[in-house]
């Protein structure tokens, strides 16, 4: 009877052991995984603030080209409007050899 206890025991402390076996290979294949995806997070956190800087340039930039459009327009439409006014004053403006109407 003693042995049969002792050849169950073994049985079990057997299948323990392999059972340790097996969640050790499982911790380390989670553990390369793990370290595999922190690389992943790593990379893309570092693609993340490049593209921010990037966007920034842009960003900046095409403000930048917008005041420079505004700018102009302003310009352009002062010019518009001194033309406009030298016109009018020519036009109204009999000068000293005018013939009366």
């Amino acid at each position: 009877m003693e042995g049969i206890n002792l050849e169950k025991l073994e049985a079990v402390v057997e299948k323990m052991l392999n059972n340790i076996n097996e969640l050790k290979r499982d911790k380390a294949t989670l553990e390369a995984q793990v370290e595999a995806r922190n690389a992943t997070i790593s990379d893309l956190e570092e693609k993340i603030s490049s593209m921010t800087f990037t966007q920034e340039e842009v960003s900046s930039r095409v403000t930048n080209l917008l005041s420079s459009i505004e700018d102009w327009e302003r310009t352009t439409e002062n010019d518009s409007q001194d033309i406009h006014e030298e016109e009018h004053i020519e036009k109204n403006d009999g000068g000293l050899f005018s013939i009366g109407e």
